[in-house]
């Protein structure tokens, strides 16, 4: 396989974009470059992955440097573009990094005093293009730093769910202290984000798609708790309003709206290691479908897409505490009272208004999550006249065990009064 070149990326990335991502490292102008490894067919929909590396230099100290950066571009095949509405996730996605990530280190710097640990679990974002036709981002490729995906189809471990959990909290934790300190700027910021996923404007793009979702899931409960509560109490949320519903919960602003990341799944929390394999850090990636909304549907999507049914049943109230604990830090941390902005209570109370969230969401994420990297269609083949369902035309589950675990997520919702 050739090369790829500038021209791969995108008809707007050139050498001046080099020289911009040195100089956004610290550097005067770049010397040269080299094209890495890209990225595995099924790692994104949305976007093709470049990795790249940049060699610059620092004048006038003529010191060199080496900045390494994961490029996202928009996909060649212009019939995947439109089935997958890359323009508008592209959009999200780049105004975060540009829109709503100054606005967090606006805030954390304000303070006074500074705090000691602000939040900067994400990747520095060194240059993109938003135009709807060559848009394009560049982005630290943190892998350099030690961190890592794991691997979609397994589940987590609890050590790695109470770090991401932490994480989380630290994330919604900035979100909820600036909105408590700074509200003006907050909406100011929380305004350049849009909706990409449930709302009217999506609704011939997805409703097909959510029809075999929801045939997948019940089949799935049905064939793992005939003929129980769970069964009638989950065919009673996956009925033709489930999208309506999707929508009002997206929608709906509480006293624990944040800026949400949208799509938290494990392989969007990179992991660093210790050398005996102990989780220590997290750096939340791809913000395509963030959005400003309650902090329970980042928490219930991750719960349910990423959790095994033994980890919830033992330490649910673990990883909660662990998320609550974490952002009421930093939140003490940014000058706010922490316990007035959220506590126990409120966090409780806000999981029985949105925690059917993450069923929601799960009936989508979970299957896509568990079909074989073989049977991930070939995405450049798509033609002009596809829709979702012609790629993601999934069908319910032979096998048990994957049964099962969509059917445990409607299990532990509706033990918790998520689902009534």
């Amino acid at each position: 396989m050739s090369e790829p070149t500038f021209a791969d990326i995108s008809a707007k990335f050139n050498v001046n974009t080099l020289d911009e991502i040195i100089q956004n490292a610290g550097g005067t102008k770049h010397t040269s470059y080299k094209f890495g490894e890209g990225g595995k067919k099924g790692d994104s929909y949305l976007s093709r992955v470049f990795r790249l590396c940049v060699y610059g230099i620092k004048e006038p100290e003529s010191k060199e440097l080496e900045v390494n950066v994961i490029i996202k571009g928009m996909p060649a095949n212009l019939h995947r573009r439109r089935l997958f509405r890359s323009t508008d996730f592209f959009r999200n996605e780049i105004h975060f990094y540009t829109k709503v990530i100054p606005a967090i280190e606006a805030f954390q710097n304000s303070r006074k005093p500074k705090p000691t640990k602000p939040f900067v679990e994400y990747p520095k974002c060194y240059a993109s293009l938003c135009d709807g036709i060559n848009d394009f981002i560049a982005l630290e490729d943190v892998g350099f730093r030690g961190y890592r995906s794991p691997n979609r189809q397994s589940y987590i471990s609890l050590e790695d769910a109470l770090l991401t959990m932490r994480t989380m909290g630290r994330y919604h934790g900035v979100a909820l202290a600036f909105r408590a300190l700074d509200a003006a700027n907050f909406e100011k910021a929380s305004g350049a984000l849009e909706e990409t996923y449930y709302g009217e404007h999506t609704r011939e793009w997805y409703q097909d798609f959510l029809v075999l979702a929801q045939k997948v899931a019940i089949d799935a409960v049905a064939k793992t708790y005939p003929n129980t509560k769970y069964e009638t109490l989950a065919n009673n949320f996956l009925q033709p309003q489930l999208f309506d519903d999707m929508i009002n919960l997206v929608s709906t602003r509480s006293k624990l709206s944040v800026f949400g990341h949208g799509d938290c799944w494990t392989p969007n929390f990179l992991t660093r290691y210790s050398e005996s394999g102990v989780p220590q850090e997290i750096i939340i990636i791809d913000y395509q479908l963030a959005r400003c909304a309650s902090v329970v549907l980042d928490i219930t999507f991750f719960i349910y897409s990423c959790t095994s049914q033994e980890l919830r049943e033992t330490h649910y109230d673990d990883l909660l505490r662990a998320y609550l604990e974490s952002a009421q830090a930093l939140i003490s941390d940014l000058g706010g009272d922490a316990e007035s902005i959220i506590s126990w209570q409120s966090l409780q109370d806000e999981l029985m208004q949105f925690g059917r969230f993450g069923c929601g969401m799960g009936i989508e994420s979970l299957p896509m999550s568990l079909i074989e990297d073989e049977e991930v269609p070939d995405l450049d083949a798509i033609v002009e006249n596809a829709v979702l369902t012609d790629v993601w035309n999934i069908t319910p589950f032979e096998q048990p065990a994957k049964q099962q675990r969509i059917a445990e997520m409607f299990k532990h919702a509706i033990d918790q009064g998520y689902l009534k």
